[in-house]
């Protein structure tokens, strides 16, 4: 995986980088549909965005994971392009 060099002061330390596949519209809406956490593929089942700080997008999503609906807070960094979850989540 290439490196990663953060332009912003945000400490990414307590975080992860994860991939994620989101629907972006022209009014600057945002829904995350899929999330990729190691290995395995998780289809978001609904979310939901929380108030956050300036520059960031922090989502209350439930993911299926084997049939289960499971919670997942995914953060997304407008300025760097970047989606991360907690450290608590992996």
């Amino acid at each position: 995986m290439p490196g990663f060099v953060s332009n912003t002061s945000y400490d990414h330390s307590n975080a992860d980088i994860v991939s994620v596949i989101a629907s972006f519209d022209t009014d600057g809406r945002v829904k995350p549909l899929y999330a990729r956490i190691h290995e395995d593929t998780l289809k978001i089942h609904s979310s939901w965005l929380k108030p956050s700080f300036q520059g960031l997008m922090e989502f209350q999503c439930k993911v299926i994971d084997h049939d289960c609906l499971k919670p997942l807070i995914l953060i997304y960094h407008k300025v760097e392009n970047v989606w991360t979850i907690p450290k608590i989540f992996l």
